[in-house]
């Protein structure tokens, strides 16, 4: 039980360290591989351990293999009769294959190898040798030469991949979130060091189904499995296989995308009733950008900032980690530093005059300040934006063409990030946005912190969703506004009880004695005065002269028009 919680421990604190969680964002539930996961792993370091490290044993303490004049007697002994039984069967297997025939000679070729090995065995026990023999004064001296310090070195080799494989065990999660679902999936080569990860996510609102699955009786009693999260992007589905609790996580994600669903559309509903029905605009969400780093403005022409932020538009660019700036000026140095060298080789052999010397030099370094600035600038053209509405991918060639691509942030299907080993060091990686249709991936190749990226992109993805979903709710508002409109122009609305008056709500009794109002009067803001006004009956009681409020009077006009009947019906007395 304390091994458990301190597991759940460490798989909480890595989920932790591996997501850049946004300022809402909260770890509500993580789940690992099933421990039979980490014992099948280390089934093949074991059996090294025990193989290499017995051999090397068995060496030191004076042991040889397939030792001849061994002084043991000849002729067969239990261990040769053995030998014996397992020929026969072995012989019979191949008789048995040879008269069947089939078109695969492999398993025939195999077991004719594996008869000829064991008769071999029972000739050379037959004659007094011996494929296991101890003698240490004949194997004298084998405990650390050069083949026992081979044993020795891989069975180390082995006690430390069983380390890196419980490494990589606790560092292999599904997340939950209350915004998305994360498998982080690490391959370890030096822990903390050198570190291969993929993140793949999936966005909470993206989320169709989850099924969790026990296809063994062993899975079943174990409770453990395979947790499928599927999407309606083609191919965005995330599997994990070997988990521990699959249903519960099952059950976590499901309740909280109906949980985000219900409160979301909470939220809308509210937003939507304040900013179109009492003219409240809401209040102006600012998106979370990266701070901006103070830097030399002279360095800026050779090394922009990277993100480059504009807080004005909402944008933030990325480029090529400085390492690839400098990889490009390579080459340039290199011909500069290499050329420079045989000039000057040539010119103290006599071959060259100093006026060529002269010329060459400056050729040279012409060349060498055309070639860097070509390459200063191939960096800089090749960017990648994000902006409150779109991703866009450019690589420009300097003086050249230029390839643009652009896809809606609505289009995002995944998100997700890769780094190998030495990118991991360096600090930067590829982040790749997989969208919808025919827009295929926008790969960002070689981003700094690609960490970073991919959660800027989550929170841009999140709110254009939201806004999106906002804009779906005001156009359904708008209908039924175009359809209450209807409703007057065709006579339809009626009262709301028998008495040809309308019920007076709280909201129509604060208007300083204004008369009670219908339902549809709520939608009045959303619409021009007159047709406010249209929306407000009047009843007899309370009618005032028409000089003392020409509001009112539009209203009583309005009022014996709209409860006038449909067509064919008699009229009702106001």
């Amino acid at each position: 039980m304390k091994i458990g919680k301190a597991i759940d421990k460490l798989l909480y604190e890595d989920a932790d360290a591996a997501l850049d969680l946004a300022p809402s964002e909260e770890i509500l539930y993580v789940t690992g591989r099933h421990w039979l996961i980490l014992m099948a792993r280390l089934i093949i370091p074991l059996i090294g351990i025990g193989l290499f490290g017995g051999i090397a044993f068995y060496r030191a303490i004076g042991g040889g293999f397939l030792v001849t004049d061994t002084g043991e007697p000849i002729g067969f002994d239990l261990f040769n009769i053995l030998l014996v039984l397992i020929e026969a069967v072995l012989l019979l297997f191949w008789v048995a294959l040879w008269v069947r025939g089939g078109k695969d000679p492999n398993p025939g070729r195999v077991l004719l190898a594996a008869n000829l090995a064991v008769l071999a065995l029972i000739y050379f026990r037959y004659n007094g040798g011996r494929i296991f023999y101890i003698d240490p004064g004949r194997f004298f001296g084998q405990a650390f030469d050069p083949l026992n310090l081979v044993f020795i070195s891989l069975a180390i080799v082995s006690l430390f991949s069983i380390f890196l494989i419980v490494y990589d065990w606790l560092n292999d999660e599904l997340i939950l979130t209350n915004r998305r679902v994360v498998y982080d999936n690490d391959q370890v080569f030096i822990p903390r060091l050198i570190e291969r990860r993929v993140q793949e996510q999936i966005f909470i609102e993206e989320i169709q189904d989850v099924v969790a699955t026990t296809k063994t009786y062993l899975q079943h009693w174990f409770q453990y499995g395979t947790i499928t999260i599927k999407s309606a992007r083609i191919g965005g589905n995330i599997v994990f296989h070997g988990a521990r609790n699959p249903k519960e996580m099952q059950r976590r994600i499901m309740a909280q995308v109906n949980e985000n669903r219900r409160k979301r559309t909470e939220t809308d509903l509210e937003k939507m009733v304040e900013a179109r029905v009492y003219n409240e605009p809401p209040p102006k969400v600012k998106r979370p950008l990266p701070p901006v780093k103070p830097r030399w403005d002279w360095l800026s022409w050779l090394l922009p900032a990277n993100p480059e932020v504009n807080a004005e538009k909402e944008t933030v660019i990325w480029r090529k980690h400085w390492v690839f700036l400098l990889r490009g000026l390579f080459p340039p140095f290199a011909m500069l530093f290499v050329g420079w060298i045989i000039v000057v080789l040539l010119g103290s052999w006599g071959l060259l005059p100093t006026v060529w010397m002269t010329v060459l030099i400056g050729a040279l370094l012409i060349a060498f300040v055309l070639w860097s600035l070509w390459e200063v600038e191939d960096y800089r053209n090749d960017i990648y934006i994000l902006t409150p509405t779109n991703i866009i991918d450019v690589e420009k060639k300097p003086l050249g063409p230029e390839d643009r691509r652009t896809a809606s942030l609505g289009a995002i299907t995944n998100v997700s990030f890769e780094t190998t080993f030495i990118s991991n060091l360096l600090g930067y990686g590829n982040v790749v946005v997989e969208t919808a249709g025919g827009g295929g991936k926008f790969t960002f190749n070689h981003v700094p912190n690609p960490r970073d990226v991919v959660a800027m992109v989550n929170e841009y993805y999140v709110m254009f969703k939201r806004s999106e979903k906002e804009r779906s709710l005001n156009d359904m508002l708008e209908l039924l506004r175009h359809y209450h409109l209807a409703q007057q122009r065709h006579h339809e609305l009626l009262p709301m009880n028998g008495t040809g008056a309308n019920e007076p709500t709280p909201a129509t009794q604060s208007l300083a004695g204004a008369p009670p109002t219908t339902a549809a009067t709520v939608l009045a803001p959303a619409v021009s005065p007159v047709q406010t006004a249209a929306t407000m009956p009047v009843s007899t009681e309370q009618q005032l002269h028409p000089a003392t409020d020409p509001n009112l009077a539009v209203t009583q006009t309005a009022t014996d028009s709209v409860h006038s009947v449909r067509p064919g019906k008699e009229q009702s007395s106001a």
